[in-house]
């Protein structure tokens, strides 16, 4: 049973420790201890990323393609394939203490919304936790159990365990993002309900605009005294306030990590979409490998698209708590009452929750964007594809000046 937040949020930090994205230890205060065990920890990763790096990028360096703009589309994303990994890892170490304290805050959240009457189900949160981390292990683990009974060649085994480190390490970043903010998610979704359901009214009653009900229906009233609204409304105020700071704090421990992925991913469909055009187009020896690199591009795309979709629905969310305020205002008969939810609307006017990097939000307008942005360069790609020769011709059947 998952106790509080930090029990939750329990699988994502075990999967995240293992693949080096967060310390052994990571509190606002580490013993010498600690902090030695954290070395040594950080140094066993950057060796496991640099001897992968050094099976796995010479391999992938060789042109397959007969295509010059092809070949160099994928050192271009090889590059960038392989340097990101030691990037996200420091940047998750630098900012590992920040973490801690988003999941102390969201605690504290917990407890306040506790003591209005709304409590987190954590242990359900858990479990969605350790399903989310089974599918981000599950598919690539069943691709090495099935190369491995298939091949026992042991550089290639290497290769391929080193493929699946470098692929799972990818997608545990925007996992360890996501998980972060699908919980900050809840807690906005479990403070609208706290503001909806039981301390205002829904529906207009006679002290408002409505003087009159239809007939087998009655106007609703608050459940609760005045001065039981006027507490409770103070105190969501100030747990809204705090959420904020929670997204603030995701904002800037991520920003610069998701931004890298979101890039990747985007670099990533452009040159697996161009693959796979060549695949279809001319049907060679590589047009096995052109589907299955779309593929793998699917799954990287999909924990990429779970980010995007959370930063979506925790804006939905404000805006949501700001709808049901004004539903308030309008319902309620206490000048207390309205003049308080009035503060409140003018806190949601100037601070609603918003994922950002800083150059743009992640919301499904994005995902737009980016769907947008590779079809325009995939057509670049293809008309560059066409003005140039192809490497057999280049290198086998190129005829000399003047001749």
């Amino acid at each position: 049973m998952a106790q509080d937040v930090r029990d939750a949020f329990g699988p994502c930090e075990v999967m995240c420790k293992c693949f080096g994205l967060l310390p052994v230890y990571f509190r606002a205060e580490l013993t010498f201890h600690q902090k030695v065990t954290n070395c040594l920890h950080l140094v066993a990763i950057y060796g496991l990323l640099a001897w992968s790096t050094g099976i796995c990028m010479p391999r992938d360096m060789v042109n397959y393609s007969l295509s010059m703009v092809m070949n160099r589309s994928v050192v271009l994303l090889i590059v960038a394939y392989y340097v990101q990994p030691f990037c996200n890892t420091v940047g998750c170490w630098v900012f590992s203490e920040k973490i801690y304290i988003i999941l102390d805050h969201i605690g504290s959240v917990d407890e306040k919304l506790a003591q209005i009457g709304t409590r987190m189900h954590n242990d359900h949160q858990r479990k969605f936790i350790r399903f989310f981390t089974n599918l981000t292990t599950a598919p690539l683990c069943v691709i090495f159990m099935t190369t491995y009974y298939l091949n026992t060649d042991m550089s290639d085994l290497c290769y391929l365990l080193s493929s699946i480190y470098f692929s799972l390490h990818h997608v545990i970043v925007c996992s360890l993002a996501g998980t972060l903010g699908w919980l900050l998610h809840k807690r906005f979704r479990a403070l609208a309900a706290t503001l909806q359901r039981m301390y205002f009214p829904t529906t207009p009653t006679s002290g408002g605009f409505l003087t009159t009900t239809a007939p087998g229906h009655t106007a609703e009233t608050a459940v609760c005294s005045e001065k039981e609204q006027l507490t409770v409304l103070r105190q969501i105020k100030i747990l809204h306030d705090k959420l904020n700071d929670v997204v603030e704090l995701v904002n800037y421990c991520f920003s610069v990590q998701i931004t890298f992925c979101v890039g990747l991913c985007f670099v990533i469909g452009v040159v697996c979409s161009f693959g796979l055009f060549r695949a279809f187009i001319y049907r060679n020896e590589l047009f096995y490998m052109g589907v299955l690199n779309f593929i793998w591009y699917m799954y990287y795309l999909f924990f990429v698209l779970f980010f995007i979709a959370v930063g979506s629905k925790i804006t939905r969310e404000g805006k949501r708590i700001g709808v049901l305020v004004h539903k308030a205002i309008n319902c309620s008969t206490s000048t207390a009452v309205i003049n308080e939810l009035n503060i409140f609307s003018q806190q949601l006017l100037h601070r609603s929750p918003v994922i950002t990097c800083g150059l743009f939000v992640y919301d499904w307008t994005l995902l737009y964007t980016m769907i947008g942005a590779t079809a325009t360069y995939l057509i670049i790609l293809i008309q560059f594809d066409v003005s140039f020769p192809n490497l057999v011709n280049v290198n086998g059947t190129a005829t000399s000046p003047g001749v």
